[in-house]
């Protein structure tokens, strides 16, 4: 190790024992759901105390919503006993509950049943799912949780094609067929530590979202849950997260877990509330493969530098590593109204960019959204509206160890890359009843064979791109998506998220093949805990 480095090392060691000490409160560190519905109070609550929150790393921890004097929308009675008590199970407890003093364990069922018919395709849809959730918490330090839920479902015609084309349940693992439908797991847990209100650490198996929109270019919770480890340092007006994550290749067979390969990266996010009205956020993830030594694959353990910034020393050691960079921001105008933005780098050459002539790897994107809160007065009811442009190629590698995806799924917008999206949300929430509706339409540049790659499919290698130059935007089988949503919920328990809920769903699909249409209805109860995307 040279002198230079060991400076560089003793400079950074020195500094997180002076943050550790920074302060000696007990925090609370467990992962609130992600489940957008769920987080509507913290999120407007943040919007008019946002120095101290950081929206756009979630999930959120439980003691950080103490600072926006908003509580998390769930409810956490344990019995009034010390004993073991079954709950009713539409009441706002826990279904089963011990509380020892500084320990305690919680416990839940997860389950779903929701019954759905397509008009155009004249189709039942029965989405069932079944599991548990079991939480534990030792004093203020520790608290760890496990999830898992079984899926069962006939899904619409145009989701069918997207899980023939991945072998996946968009959100979930490998699917596995069972008659006219699909089988697949949505698993979750973590251990998460806190030694103080400054520092909390994580490992755990789950997803993570980076951004304030509705999509994240940087991370978001579309794909399966993967390994991760996460340390997160909060001080001053500054949040930082560093993450090293075992993400899966499952190319070569689908069905054989004995066949998937390991990639791994490295991802850092630091959110900065530089003023009341400003945010500002950098990102980085670098995705590589195990190495080969000897006989054996290894972990690159010059990955776990949990300092920002690391493509200089990525370069350092030669190395032809996936590397991305970007950058976010949001800012607060008044009349509660925010702006918000991020941007994605794979690659970036100025030279090129300016030459406007269409280069292979000018792969970019970037988003741009406004938010209007508590419209007109009207408490919890809020609009979101983003556009989304992502260049061909984007988060592609030449071999698919080293893209940016995880099973099968990419890790950022469902939609892959080579596309623009407009969507718009409008929610309300009083009380127990939630509405949503939501607009999406985009334009989609498809592969129109196996041999050639327009740049959308993550999964495909940039060397079947069809020229280096005179590539543009929704190259390809240029297809145009419409889809909408209106919904309402009423929900029963809040501990557990447990609701009844009923929606409507057009979506209309066109290229120069034709037009393929869906209006689907549905209808059913669920224990919701996580997001999951089905609007492509």
């Amino acid at each position: 190790m040279n002198k230079q480095r060991q400076v560089y090392i003793f400079i950074l060691n020195s500094v997180l024992t002076v943050l550790f000490c920074l302060s000696n409160a007990l925090a609370q560190p467990e992962n609130l759901s992600l489940l957008r519905e769920a987080n509507i109070g913290i999120t407007n609550a943040a919007n008019a105390n946002p120095f101290q929150f950081h929206t756009s790393i979630r999930p959120y921890l439980q003691n950080e919503i103490q600072v926006l004097n908003a509580p998390a929308e769930k409810d956490t009675a344990m019995p009034s006993s010390k004993k073991m008590a079954l709950r009713n199970y539409f009441s706002q407890a826990h279904a089963l509950g011990i509380d020892a003093g500084k320990f305690f364990i919680k416990a839940d069922p997860v389950f779903s049943a929701i019954a759905g018919y397509d008009v155009n395709a004249k189709d039942k849809l029965i989405q069932t799912s079944i599991g548990f959730r079991t939480q534990i918490q030792l004093g203020k330090k520790l608290f760890g949780e496990v999830k898992i839920e079984s899926f069962n479902a006939d899904y619409a015609g145009y989701v069918d094609s997207v899980i023939a084309q991945t072998q996946t349940v968009p959100g979930g693992n490998f699917a596995g067929k069972t008659g006219t439908g699909f089988s697949s797991n949505l698993n979750t847990g973590y251990l998460s530590y806190s030694p103080n209100s400054t520092f909390n650490f994580q490992a755990g198996f789950g997803k993570h979202f980076w951004g304030d929109g509705y999509r994240s270019l940087l991370l978001s919770d579309n794909a399966y849950s993967y390994p991760y480890f996460k340390t997160t340092a909060h001080f001053w007006h500054i949040k930082y997260v560093s993450m090293v994550t075992n993400f899966k290749d499952i190319q070569i067979d689908p069905g054989n877990t004995n066949t998937y390969r390991n990639k791994y990266a490295s991802l850092h996010y630091l959110s900065w509330n530089a003023l009341k009205w400003l945010n500002i956020g950098l990102f980085e993830a670098i995705v590589f493969q195990s190495r080969q030594k000897g006989s054996y694959h290894t972990f690159d353990v010059n990955y776990l530098n949990p300092v920002i910034f690391y493509r200089p020393v990525e370069y350092s050691l030669g190395s032809g590593d996936n590397a991305l960079l970007g950058a976010s921001f949001k800012i607060k105008i008044p009349g509660n109204v925010q702006v918000y933005g991020q941007v994605i780098l794979d690659e970036f050459f100025l030279k090129e960019i300016k030459a406007k002539n269409g280069w292979q790897d000018n792969k970019q994107g970037g988003q741009l959204g406004i938010k209007l809160f508590n419209i007109g007065g009207v408490k919890n009811l809020n609009f979101l509206s983003e556009v989304n442009i992502v260049r061909p190629y984007t988060y592609y590698h030449k071999n698919t160890l080293q893209n940016y995806g995880h099973f099968n799924q990419p890790l950022a917008h469902p939609y892959g890359g080579n596309f623009y999206e407009s969507m718009s949300t409008l929610n309300f929430k009083y009380k127990r009843w939630f509405v949503a509706t939501k607009f999406i339409y985009a334009v989609l540049g498809l592969d129109s064979n196996q041999t050639i790659s327009y740049g959308q499919n993550i999964y495909r290698s940039y060397d079947q791109r069809p020229s280096i130059y005179g590539n543009t935007m929704a190259q390809g089988l240029k297809t145009t998506l419409i889809f909408a949503t209106a919904k309402a919920s009423y929900l029963i328990n809040s501990s557990y998220n447990l609701r009844i809920e009923g929606s409507i769903i057009p979506r209309i699909e066109q290229n120069i093949y034709g037009t393929k249409k869906a209006l689907i209805f549905q209808l059913g109860v669920s224990t919701a805990l996580d997001n999951r995307y089905l609007d492509f």
